[in-house]
């Protein structure tokens, strides 16, 4: 495994790391802004992209149309379009993609990896589909949370590559939450299309850096990826050389960096994106968390005014459609400030705060498992009324289990999230030391 990990970090650092020292800017450079270090290593290849609005360079231009005015500088061919959640400009709702179309601008196949074709999940681009690629280039703007689906995305798609002897190239881009980790790592009877990782909820890692970590620890498991009895198992793992991490110059994990294009459509602010770790976990309540509102993921609200603290507003009835609560109602809570969207963290502090809040006004905590199927029967009186989601989404069962023992006792919010985070303090300080082994940034 050292072996592995050493020849994975020593051929990133061949291909952006060394480069960067010999270059005079103090600019910021986006992987994809390096053409002269992922050019040469394309020649002679036949090329698919995995893009969406976000990929931009530096200077706004989208990488489709930058690849493409490349090839004959290079001498390589953008053959295929590859799409993910959210669809190929960004348009598309949590749980939605694009199908199978061919591209206004560029005339190039788009396949679509989110959704299903005939029960078969598209995820993983079938060899017919890789048949005219050579490698694939992911670059996609990632928010740093497990629950953020792009970078499940980006493991399918390596699963795939390994399976039919492509090669995979990175073209890595800042984390937003890049400045911390948190929250329980995913357990394995928790996997699922929004985690499938044993990393934390905040897990602090560029795309590059992730990707460096699933081939270096042998996360690929073929197709199987509820059984990670698999890692590790050598006929599913990529060759070192198969990756390619164009890495950014210039960049820290310490360094703010406020996203020129929503990563997707309900965060459409740097505040917004800070939140996400904390109000993400609120998909699995009765509570709405901005979506259906003018300020999605910047606001929390329950249909009933003693929860009011400073707002309350008005959510678009059209939600209920994607299976989202409190669609059409007015709510009343509480919406974030704060003037410099980087000084916050994310924390369970939010979520036990409005459990508190539910239990205070004498409100149902919980559904139970079995009653998850009709959650949105129990929208008015309960605050978790997705018990299994929120395990997919925070990790472990066992988050839920403990607040609603710890919570009996322990009613003040400072000292119950304090008591919660202990639990999973140790796997969070052995995940720490696993992430500064695949850091490639300081």
């Amino acid at each position: 495994m050292k072996i592995w990990f050493k020849t994975i970090f020593i051929l990133i650092i061949s291909i952006g790391l060394f480069a960067c020292n010999s270059e005079g800017s103090n600019q910021l450079q986006l992987g994809v802004d390096r053409q002269d270090i992922y050019g040469p290593l394309l020649a002679g290849k036949n090329v698919g992209l995995m893009v969406n609005q976000s990929s931009l360079d530096s200077k706004g231009t989208h990488t489709i149309d930058k690849l493409v005015a490349l090839e004959s500088k290079y001498n390589f061919k953008v053959t295929t379009l590859f799409a993910v959640e959210h669809g190929i400009r960004g348009d598309k709702e949590a749980g939605e993609g694009d199908n199978d179309h061919i591209d206004d601008k560029t005339g190039l196949p788009i396949i679509s990896l989110y959704g299903s074709d005939n029960g078969r999940p598209r995820a993983r681009p079938t060899e017919d589909q890789l048949s005219n690629v050579d490698i694939v280039i992911y670059d996609l703007q990632d928010v740093g949370v497990r629950f953020f689906t792009y970078t499940i995305s980006m493991h399918r798609m390596m699963e795939s590559i390994q399976a039919y002897g492509k090669a995979f190239m990175v073209f890595d881009r800042p984390n937003p939450n890049g400045d911390y980790v948190y929250g329980p790592l995913l357990e394995e009877e928790n996997v699922s299309g929004i985690g499938i990782h044993p990393i934390p909820m905040v897990h602090g890692l560029t795309s590059g850096e992730l990707a460096t970590m699933i081939v270096g620890q042998g996360w690929l498991t073929g197709v199987d990826e509820y059984r990670w009895s698999l890692f590790g198992a050598e006929q599913y793992r990529l060759p070192v050389e198969k990756l390619h991490v164009i890495t950014m110059k210039n960049y820290t994990h310490q360094q703010p960096y406020s996203l020129p294009i929503n990563p997707s459509p309900n965060l459409a602010t740097d505040l917004a994106i800070r939140l996400y770790p904390a109000l993400g976990l609120f998909e699995a309540t009765s509570v709405n968390m901005g979506r259906g509102s003018s300020f999605p993921h910047e606001q929390l609200g329950f249909p009933d005014p003693s929860f009011y603290i400073n707002t309350q507003y008005h959510i678009d009835p059209s939600i209920t459609d994607y299976g989202w609560p409190q669609g059409g109602k007015t709510v009343y809570g509480e919406r974030f400030n704060y003037a410099n969207p980087q000084h916050y963290r994310a924390s369970i502090k939010e979520f036990v705060r409005w459990w508190l809040a539910f239990q205070h006004n004498a409100k149902s905590l919980a559904i139970e498992y079995d009653q998850e199927a009709n959650y949105l029967d129990y929208q008015e009186s309960h605050f978790v009324i997705r018990p299994a989601w929120l395990a997919k989404l925070i990790g472990t069962k066992s988050f839920l289990a403990d607040l609603q023992s710890y919570s009996k006792e322990v009613t003040e919010l400072e000292s119950l999230v304090k008591k919660l985070e202990l639990r999973w303090k140790k796997d969070l300080d052995d995940y720490r030391y696993l992430y500064n082994k695949y850091k490639i940034y300081l």
